[in-house]
């Protein structure tokens, strides 16, 4: 995965990520499953406002549940009148889209010029996708050149015996 898409999956600007790799002293590691943490340290830095290594360590703990249908609470003050609550299913939804698209519109093109056909291989593909079939052709070019030349001779004996009866 390329620092693009590894953004693009996250949510977050690459500048941000390498900015906050920085400061947690984290090192990184282009790879889904960090693409997930940081997305999840993005939504609770921005979304909330949580400051950054508080974000870094509800997002560890976010990471840690794989299944959950229903909404998990990162943190809650003791009298839970007040709590972060994350909906983890729309979360991997979200997540899962966005790299779904950070794998098929960012990836990067190839360096150079397309590679070209041999003008052999481009006029038998040619007139493979035209409809002509090559098996007669590859044949007889699978036959040595005095084989051929037979094979010549033999054609040319059985048109001039076609045109001698039909007159």
């Amino acid at each position: 995965m390329t620092a693009r898409q590894f953004a693009v999956a996250s949510a977050a600007d690459i500048k941000w990520i390498m900015n906050s790799a920085a400061l947690l002293r984290r090192r990184l590691r282009y790879n889904d499953s960090e693409a997930r943490w940081w997305g999840f340290v993005r939504l609770l830095t921005e979304a909330i406002g949580l400051p950054l290594k508080t974000a870094a360590v509800a997002a560890a703990s976010l990471v840690r549940i794989t299944q959950s249908s229903m909404p998990v609470t990162v943190s809650a003050d003791p009298s839970h009148s007040a709590s972060i609550v994350v909906d983890l299913a729309r979360y991997e939804s979200i997540f899962l889209g966005n790299l779904s698209r950070a794998r098929v519109h960012e990836t990067p093109k190839r360096k150079g010029r397309p590679p070209r056909l041999a003008a052999g291989q481009q006029a038998l593909s040619s007139a493979y996708r035209y409809g002509v079939d090559l098996g007669l052709i590859q044949s007889a070019l699978a036959r040595t050149p005095a084989q051929r030349l037979a094979m010549l001779e033999a054609n040319s004996l059985f048109l001039r015996e076609m045109r001698r009866k039909a007159k």
